[in-house]
């Protein structure tokens, strides 16, 4: 297993998830953000330096957030890759928390006192939060981009990868 670029406390300061979640449901939800949405996002060798060098000096300012000046003199903060991944983990925790793994097959829980939303919800709720951690990634990438020295892996897989399906993904706005 990958290291966790951040913490179940962050994640319940950022986008809370329920309480009653178990610290080992958090990290498997972590991991799988980190390996499928992280990657796709920042590129193998990217993913690679981040996970094994989280502490340098470069990757937590990425990972913490802050501001910088960018190249037109304008003061700029971003909320950190953090941000992004916690998103990332909400918008998945939506689509699997109700369901459960037992002998019989996958089932979900019922209650009397509560309804289920409805798939259709479901997709909204997880397409919204995804949309939110999209634009938290575009901070960063400004970040990224007006320190480009610091990350020399950035860019360096073949720029095949796509960030959302569909969206004709704008990474030129930045200063």
């Amino acid at each position: 297993m990958a290291a966790l670029l951040w913490t179940y406390a962050e994640q319940q300061t950022i986008k809370p998830i329920s309480a009653n979640q178990a610290q080992a449901y958090f990290n498997q939800l972590a991991e799988e953000v980190q390996v499928e949405d992280l990657q796709k996002l920042i590129g193998f060798r990217f993913y690679q330096d981040i996970i094994q060098n989280p502490a340098t000096t470069a990757n937590a300012a990425l990972l913490d957030g802050g501001s910088y000046v960018g190249g037109d003199g304008v003061t700029y903060f971003y909320e950190g890759l953090k941000h992004v991944l916690a998103y990332f983990l909400f918008a998945r925790y939506i689509k699997v928390s109700y369901k459960k793994d037992t002998y019989g097959g996958f089932v979900k829980k019922n209650f009397e006192e509560s309804n289920q939303i409805n798939k259709g919800s479901e997709s909204d709720y997880h397409n919204d939060f995804r949309k939110i951690a999209f634009k938290y990634w575009e901070e960063c990438e400004c970040f990224i981009k007006n320190n480009s020295t610091d990350y020399p892996y950035y860019y360096s897989d073949p720029p095949t990868r796509s960030c959302w399906p569909g969206d004709n993904y704008n990474r030129s706005f930045c200063f």
